[in-house]
């Protein structure tokens, strides 16, 4: 843990995890920071000047001296509805946030889907190796989507409360006469509790992940059955038969006979060779040593080979 408390450190795994995500996942983080601009903004509020709002709101009322008039209770109202207006600025837009970051998160998993695809198309097989990028395009900005998401309502949820808190303290807070119908402390809220919405965004990414994985895992399913091989025909005459080669026999006493037809001296032997490997460049030269053969000729001829651009092989006789 502390080599991320270096920033180059720090901004390598930041640059990784964008790379691995795609471009969804900067959308992700842009649109994260600026739900947490908005959410610290409203905490910050609540904390400060909420207050200062509730004991000024309390104030003006106090100053009146009529509570019981018609005049009296709409200017209560006006009160109680410019506190929660100024409590649930900014709220509106934080929702709908919170709703944006699964569906970026969706986005994410379908061009990760579709690049997986691609690679199947391209290469014929599900190799994973190949999906690796597509499949963390795919699971990334889910994570990322989910994970903002969560932090968003809970954050919500404790904005709202707030809100609703606020209100209430207020309302309690400028006591009325009774009158025109309204009791001594008639609370300004709303009974009627809103519909909860079903978002199937996380549902969704999920059947997407399942789906790549089903395709992965499906490449290591080994079925057990029994391989035929069809028979090899039979390889052409060509490349059966030997290549043509020529023999260079030392004699004992030096001189060195050519595939036992004739009779040269070892210093005319790379004109031989090179009229060889010009009628036959696949063939073969073999230098085949007598036992008594004299060195200085065997060598002779090794280096005459060799300056005619072959490197023959060699074949040494033993003596009995």
């Amino acid at each position: 843990m502390l080599e991320f408390l270096i920033p180059a450190n720090v901004i390598d795994v930041i640059g990784g995890y964008l790379g691995a995500g795609g471009p969804v996942v900067v959308a992700l983080l842009a649109s994260t920071f600026l739900m947490w601009l908005l959410i610290s903004e409203r905490i910050l509020y609540f904390l400060f000047p909420a207050r200062r709002m509730l004991r000024t709101q309390t104030q003006r009322w106090d100053e009146r001296n009529d509570h019981g008039t018609w005049e009296a209770h709409a200017f209560r109202e006006r009160l109680i509805s410019e506190v929660r207006v100024e409590n649930e600025r900014f709220l509106g837009p934080i929702k709908a946030l919170i709703v944006i970051t699964p569906l970026l998160g969706l986005l994410g998993t379908v061009t990760g889907m579709i690049e997986v695809f691609q690679v199947i198309v391209d290469t014929g097989s599900s190799n994973a190796r190949l999906m690796a990028s597509g499949i963390s395009r795919a699971t990334i900005p889910t994570m990322t989507g989910l994970a903002v998401s969560l932090t968003g309502v809970f954050s919500i949820n404790y904005l709202e409360r707030k809100n609703t808190r606020s209100v209430a303290d207020l309302s309690d807070q400028l006591t009325v006469e009774a009158g025109l119908g309204y009791g001594a402390k008639k609370r300004l809220t709303d009974s009627e509790q809103e519909a909860a919405d079903v978002n199937i965004t996380p549902l969704l990414d999920i059947v997407f992940i399942l789906l790549i994985f089903f395709i992965v895992t499906a490449t290591f399913l080994d079925e057990v059955g029994i391989g035929i091989f069809s028979p090899q025909p039979d390889p052409p005459e060509e490349l059966t038969r030997p290549p043509p080669t020529l023999v260079l026999a030392v004699r004992s006493d030096g001189f060195v006979m050519v595939d036992d037809v004739r009779m040269v001296d070892p210093r005319s032997v790379t004109p031989i060779v090179e009229a060889f490997r010009a009628e036959k460049p696949e063939g073969v030269v073999l230098l085949n040593a007598a036992p008594d053969a004299p060195i200085e000729s065997t060598v002779l001829v090794l280096d005459q080979t060799r300056m005619a651009g072959v490197d023959p092989a060699l074949a040494i006789q033993r003596g009995r």
